[in-house]
């Protein structure tokens, strides 16, 4: 279960409602997974600052997956979802930090049962 979480400093009224769904695509093609599979929130108006300047806006995110991320993965999957993020949210690729987290299967529990 791939999860993305975005943190930004823009207010809630300056992301698209339908942001979550529309990210979906872009990150089951990156992440070679069913859209169906991923979680991903998007939280707005945080405290955040990019070199001591926290008025234009930035994001700080989190993309974690069993699998399906490494170095190559990581450098498209980075281009896609910064991109995206620029296109739909105005935050330019310096401004957009992106860490990734390889999960081991026994670390992640849906449902009350671990996925493996």
């Amino acid at each position: 279960m791939p999860v993305l979480k975005i943190f930004t400093n823009l207010p809630r009224d300056k992301i698209p409602s339908n942001f979550v769904n529309r990210i979906l695509p872009i990150l089951s093609k990156v992440v070679r997974k069913p859209e169906e599979n991923f979680v991903c929130m998007v939280s707005a108006d945080c405290s955040l600052t990019f070199g001591g300047d926290s008025t234009a806006p930035g994001a700080v995110a989190n993309l974690e997956s069993i699998g399906h991320l490494g170095p190559s993965d990581n450098k498209i999957i980075a281009k896609e979802v910064t991109a995206f993020v620029d296109k739909e949210l105005g935050i330019i690729g310096d401004r957009f930090l992106l860490t990734f987290y390889d999960l081991q299967a026994h670390n992640v529990a849906k449902n009350g049962l671990t996925i493996g």
